[in-house]
Protein backbone atom coordinates (compact mmCIF):
# COMPACT_ATOMS: atom_id res chain seq x y z
CA UNK A 1 0.00 0.00 0.00
CA UNK A 2 1.44 3.30 -0.86
CA UNK A 3 1.75 5.83 2.21
CA UNK A 4 0.04 8.37 0.65
CA UNK A 5 -3.26 6.17 0.27
CA UNK A 6 -2.61 4.83 3.67
CA UNK A 7 -2.37 8.09 5.78
CA UNK A 8 -5.29 9.32 3.63
CA UNK A 9 -7.79 6.70 4.56
CA UNK A 10 -6.20 6.99 8.26
CA UNK A 11 -7.25 10.74 8.36
CA UNK A 12 -10.90 9.95 7.30
CA UNK A 13 -10.97 6.53 9.40
CA UNK A 14 -9.69 9.44 12.45
CA UNK A 15 -12.44 11.53 11.80
CA UNK A 16 -15.14 9.47 11.74
CA UNK A 17 -14.35 7.33 14.75
CA UNK A 18 -13.28 10.69 16.24
CA UNK A 19 -16.63 12.07 15.90
CA UNK A 20 -18.47 8.45 16.94
CA UNK A 21 -16.93 8.39 19.96
CA UNK A 22 -17.29 12.01 20.68
CA UNK A 23 -20.69 11.78 20.60
CA UNK A 24 -20.40 8.21 22.85
CA UNK A 25 -18.61 9.99 25.35
CA UNK A 26 -21.20 12.82 25.48
CA UNK A 27 -24.30 10.99 26.03
CA UNK A 28 -26.96 8.74 24.15
CA UNK A 29 -29.51 11.38 24.34
CA UNK A 30 -29.67 13.11 20.67
CA UNK A 31 -30.60 16.78 21.07
CA UNK A 32 -32.78 18.74 18.95
CA UNK A 33 -31.29 19.43 15.16
CA UNK A 34 -31.67 23.44 14.21
CA UNK A 35 -34.26 22.71 12.49
CA UNK A 36 -36.37 21.03 14.79
CA UNK A 37 -35.54 23.68 16.99
CA UNK A 38 -37.13 26.25 14.69
CA UNK A 39 -39.87 24.35 13.35
CA UNK A 40 -41.21 24.69 16.70
CA UNK A 41 -40.77 28.45 17.98
CA UNK A 42 -42.92 30.08 19.80
CA UNK A 43 -43.39 32.42 22.91
CA UNK A 44 -42.09 29.25 24.92
CA UNK A 45 -38.75 27.90 23.17
CA UNK A 46 -36.90 31.09 24.46
CA UNK A 47 -36.60 29.31 27.70
CA UNK A 48 -34.68 26.31 25.55
CA UNK A 49 -31.69 28.85 24.83
CA UNK A 50 -29.98 28.59 28.19
CA UNK A 51 -30.47 24.53 27.77
CA UNK A 52 -29.13 24.95 23.97
CA UNK A 53 -26.16 26.96 24.80
CA UNK A 54 -25.23 24.51 27.42
CA UNK A 55 -24.92 21.81 25.64
CA UNK A 56 -23.17 23.18 22.52
CA UNK A 57 -20.58 24.10 24.97
CA UNK A 58 -19.88 20.88 26.31
CA UNK A 59 -20.27 18.93 23.58
CA UNK A 60 -17.29 20.96 21.83
CA UNK A 61 -15.26 20.49 25.02
CA UNK A 62 -16.00 16.77 25.16
CA UNK A 63 -14.86 16.47 21.65
CA UNK A 64 -11.95 18.43 21.97
CA UNK A 65 -11.02 16.12 24.63
CA UNK A 66 -11.92 13.18 22.77
CA UNK A 67 -9.65 14.47 19.97
CA UNK A 68 -6.21 14.70 21.86
CA UNK A 69 -6.90 11.46 23.20
CA UNK A 70 -7.39 10.02 20.24
CA UNK A 71 -4.40 11.85 18.66
CA UNK A 72 -2.63 9.58 21.12
CA UNK A 73 -4.04 6.52 20.97
CA UNK A 74 -4.44 6.57 17.30
CA UNK A 75 -0.34 6.57 17.00
CA UNK A 76 0.10 4.29 19.97
CA UNK A 77 -2.53 1.62 18.46
CA UNK A 78 -0.65 1.49 14.79
CA UNK A 79 2.45 1.36 16.68
CA UNK A 80 1.62 -1.82 18.08
CA UNK A 81 -0.12 -3.53 15.26
CA UNK A 82 3.04 -2.76 13.16
CA UNK A 83 5.10 -4.50 15.67
CA UNK A 84 2.44 -7.39 15.83
CA UNK A 85 2.24 -7.55 11.83
CA UNK A 86 -1.16 -6.21 11.95
CA UNK A 87 -2.85 -4.10 9.90
CA UNK A 88 -2.03 -0.86 10.94
CA UNK A 89 -5.22 0.76 9.37
CA UNK A 90 -6.91 -1.14 11.98
CA UNK A 91 -4.39 -0.88 14.96
CA UNK A 92 -4.95 3.08 14.34
CA UNK A 93 -8.75 2.22 14.60
CA UNK A 94 -8.58 0.69 17.43
CA UNK A 95 -6.55 3.08 19.18
CA UNK A 96 -8.09 5.68 18.33
CA UNK A 97 -11.14 4.55 19.95
CA UNK A 98 -9.45 3.90 22.92
CA UNK A 99 -7.69 7.15 23.39
CA UNK A 100 -10.96 8.88 22.69
CA UNK A 101 -13.27 7.62 25.16
CA UNK A 102 -10.21 8.01 27.76
CA UNK A 103 -9.42 11.41 26.05
CA UNK A 104 -12.49 13.66 27.76
CA UNK A 105 -10.45 12.70 31.31
CA UNK A 106 -6.95 12.80 29.85
CA UNK A 107 -7.75 15.68 27.68
CA UNK A 108 -9.15 17.56 30.60
CA UNK A 109 -6.04 17.15 33.01
CA UNK A 110 -4.04 18.04 30.09
CA UNK A 111 -5.73 21.58 29.91
CA UNK A 112 -5.86 21.75 33.63
CA UNK A 113 -1.99 20.87 33.99
CA UNK A 114 -1.51 23.81 31.44
CA UNK A 115 -3.30 26.39 33.48
CA UNK A 116 -1.41 24.73 37.00
CA UNK A 117 1.61 22.91 37.82
CA UNK A 118 0.98 22.10 41.41
CA UNK A 119 -1.75 19.96 43.15
CA UNK A 120 -3.25 22.87 44.86
CA UNK A 121 -3.23 25.06 41.47
CA UNK A 122 -4.88 22.17 40.06
CA UNK A 123 -7.92 21.37 42.41
CA UNK A 124 -8.42 25.80 42.43
CA UNK A 125 -8.66 25.38 38.23
CA UNK A 126 -11.10 22.66 38.99
CA UNK A 127 -13.34 24.05 41.07
CA UNK A 128 -13.21 27.17 39.40
CA UNK A 129 -14.40 25.26 36.53
CA UNK A 130 -17.44 23.75 38.22
CA UNK A 131 -18.29 27.72 40.21
CA UNK A 132 -18.81 28.98 36.53
CA UNK A 133 -21.05 25.69 35.65
CA UNK A 134 -22.88 25.94 38.77
CA UNK A 135 -24.05 29.60 37.83
CA UNK A 136 -25.51 28.39 34.40
CA UNK A 137 -27.40 25.68 35.96
CA UNK A 138 -29.18 27.67 38.12
CA UNK A 139 -30.05 29.48 35.43
CA UNK A 140 -30.94 26.55 33.82
CA UNK A 141 -33.54 25.58 36.82
CA UNK A 142 -35.03 28.95 36.28
CA UNK A 143 -35.47 28.69 32.99
CA UNK A 144 -37.27 25.32 33.39
CA UNK A 145 -39.55 26.75 35.60
CA UNK A 146 -40.38 29.61 33.50
CA UNK A 147 -40.77 27.46 30.24
CA UNK A 148 -43.24 24.94 32.45
CA UNK A 149 -45.22 27.99 33.30
CA UNK A 150 -45.51 29.17 29.68
CA UNK A 151 -46.40 25.52 28.46
CA UNK A 152 -49.17 25.01 31.16
CA UNK A 153 -50.50 28.50 30.28
CA UNK A 154 -50.86 27.52 26.53
CA UNK A 155 -52.69 24.22 27.69
CA UNK A 156 -55.11 25.86 29.84
CA UNK A 157 -56.16 28.47 27.09
CA UNK A 158 -56.94 25.38 24.76
CA UNK A 159 -58.84 23.81 27.88
CA UNK A 160 -60.85 27.59 28.48
CA UNK A 161 -61.61 28.04 24.55
CA UNK A 162 -63.01 24.01 24.67
CA UNK A 163 -65.28 24.70 27.73
CA UNK A 164 -66.12 27.91 26.85
CA UNK A 165 -67.76 25.98 23.55
CA UNK A 166 -64.87 26.29 21.13
CA UNK A 167 -64.47 24.19 18.19
CA UNK A 168 -62.77 20.72 19.33
CA UNK A 169 -61.10 19.77 15.95
CA UNK A 170 -59.30 22.92 16.37
CA UNK A 171 -58.37 22.53 20.17
CA UNK A 172 -56.84 18.72 19.37
CA UNK A 173 -55.00 20.44 15.92
CA UNK A 174 -53.41 22.97 18.61
CA UNK A 175 -52.87 20.37 21.47
CA UNK A 176 -50.43 18.33 18.56
CA UNK A 177 -49.21 21.30 18.16
CA UNK A 178 -48.31 21.79 21.70
CA UNK A 179 -47.30 18.29 22.08
CA UNK A 180 -44.76 18.66 19.17
CA UNK A 181 -42.82 21.18 20.89
CA UNK A 182 -43.27 19.93 24.30
CA UNK A 183 -41.22 17.10 22.52
CA UNK A 184 -38.37 19.09 21.52
CA UNK A 185 -38.53 20.41 25.36
CA UNK A 186 -37.83 17.35 26.77
CA UNK A 187 -35.19 16.34 24.48
CA UNK A 188 -33.44 19.86 25.12
CA UNK A 189 -33.47 19.52 28.66
CA UNK A 190 -32.45 15.83 28.99
CA UNK A 191 -29.53 16.68 26.66
CA UNK A 192 -28.31 19.34 29.27
CA UNK A 193 -28.94 16.97 32.18
CA UNK A 194 -26.62 14.61 30.59
CA UNK A 195 -24.11 16.91 29.74
CA UNK A 196 -23.95 18.07 33.19
CA UNK A 197 -23.19 14.75 34.76
CA UNK A 198 -20.92 13.95 32.28
CA UNK A 199 -18.80 17.63 33.13
CA UNK A 200 -19.61 17.02 36.92
CA UNK A 201 -17.97 13.65 36.21
CA UNK A 202 -14.66 14.63 34.71
CA UNK A 203 -14.03 17.39 37.83
CA UNK A 204 -14.29 14.09 40.12
CA UNK A 205 -12.43 12.68 37.78
CA UNK A 206 -9.30 15.32 37.76
CA UNK A 207 -10.14 16.29 42.06
CA UNK A 208 -9.22 12.39 42.67
CA UNK A 209 -6.08 12.19 40.16
CA UNK A 210 -5.00 14.92 42.28
CA UNK A 211 -5.38 13.42 45.19
CA UNK A 212 -8.15 15.09 46.47
CA UNK A 213 -11.06 13.24 48.85
CA UNK A 214 -13.88 13.09 47.11
CA UNK A 215 -15.71 10.22 48.24
CA UNK A 216 -17.76 11.78 51.02
CA UNK A 217 -19.21 14.89 48.80
CA UNK A 218 -20.15 12.08 45.67
CA UNK A 219 -22.05 9.89 48.81
CA UNK A 220 -23.50 13.53 49.24
CA UNK A 221 -24.26 14.26 45.71
CA UNK A 222 -25.89 10.66 45.87
CA UNK A 223 -28.52 11.10 48.17
CA UNK A 224 -29.68 14.18 47.80
CA UNK A 225 -33.11 14.28 47.10
CA UNK A 226 -34.51 18.18 46.15
CA UNK A 227 -37.95 19.12 46.85
CA UNK A 228 -39.77 20.02 44.03
CA UNK A 229 -43.51 21.30 43.95
CA UNK A 230 -46.09 22.15 41.22
CA UNK A 231 -49.16 24.01 43.06
CA UNK A 232 -52.45 23.51 41.23
CA UNK A 233 -50.02 22.69 37.91
CA UNK A 234 -49.96 26.49 37.30
CA UNK A 235 -46.03 26.49 38.51
CA UNK A 236 -42.88 24.46 38.84
CA UNK A 237 -41.03 24.89 41.83
CA UNK A 238 -37.44 23.66 42.73
CA UNK A 239 -36.66 23.99 45.98
CA UNK A 240 -32.79 24.60 47.36
CA UNK A 241 -33.73 24.51 50.88
CA UNK A 242 -32.94 21.04 51.75
CA UNK A 243 -29.90 21.34 49.74
CA UNK A 244 -26.44 20.33 52.11
CA UNK A 245 -24.53 23.14 52.75
CA UNK A 246 -20.80 23.56 52.03
CA UNK A 247 -18.39 25.46 49.76
CA UNK A 248 -17.22 23.00 47.81
CA UNK A 249 -18.10 24.09 43.80
CA UNK A 250 -17.91 20.72 42.80
CA UNK A 251 -20.11 19.34 45.32
CA UNK A 252 -22.05 22.10 44.76
CA UNK A 253 -22.36 21.34 41.42
CA UNK A 254 -23.78 17.89 41.99
CA UNK A 255 -26.34 19.09 44.05
CA UNK A 256 -27.42 21.63 41.34
CA UNK A 257 -27.51 18.72 38.79
CA UNK A 258 -29.78 16.42 40.67
CA UNK A 259 -32.41 19.60 41.61
CA UNK A 260 -32.81 19.76 37.57
CA UNK A 261 -32.73 16.15 37.01
CA UNK A 262 -35.73 16.36 39.72
CA UNK A 263 -37.39 19.14 37.80
CA UNK A 264 -37.17 18.06 34.91
CA UNK A 265 -39.25 14.72 35.84
CA UNK A 266 -41.77 16.94 37.54
CA UNK A 267 -41.67 19.18 34.47
CA UNK A 268 -42.85 16.27 32.63
CA UNK A 269 -44.92 14.84 34.89
CA UNK A 270 -47.36 18.00 35.14
CA UNK A 271 -47.29 18.84 31.20
CA UNK A 272 -48.23 15.44 30.27
CA UNK A 273 -50.66 15.34 33.00
CA UNK A 274 -52.24 18.41 31.52
CA UNK A 275 -52.73 17.01 28.04
CA UNK A 276 -54.16 13.93 29.27
CA UNK A 277 -56.61 15.96 31.02
CA UNK A 278 -57.22 18.14 28.48
CA UNK A 279 -57.30 14.95 25.79
CA UNK A 280 -60.57 13.54 28.04
CA UNK A 281 -62.10 16.78 28.24
CA UNK A 282 -62.44 16.58 24.17
CA UNK A 283 -63.64 12.78 23.83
Amino acid sequence: MKIGNFLGRSAKAANVVVLSAALVISGCTVAPTAQELAETQDECSRYRTPFTKLSNERDARIEKYATAGAAVGGALGQNIAKNRGDSQLEGLVVGIIAGAVLGASAGYLADLNKRSSSTAGLQRAVNGDASRDLRETDKLVSAMTSLNKCRLAQIDKVERSVRAGGDKGSAKAEINRIQKKVDIDNRVIKAAVGDLTRTRNLYIGALKQSGADTENYVESIQQYKPKVSNAQQTSLQVSKSSRPKTSNAVANLGYAEKELSAGASAHVKTIDKALDELNALLI
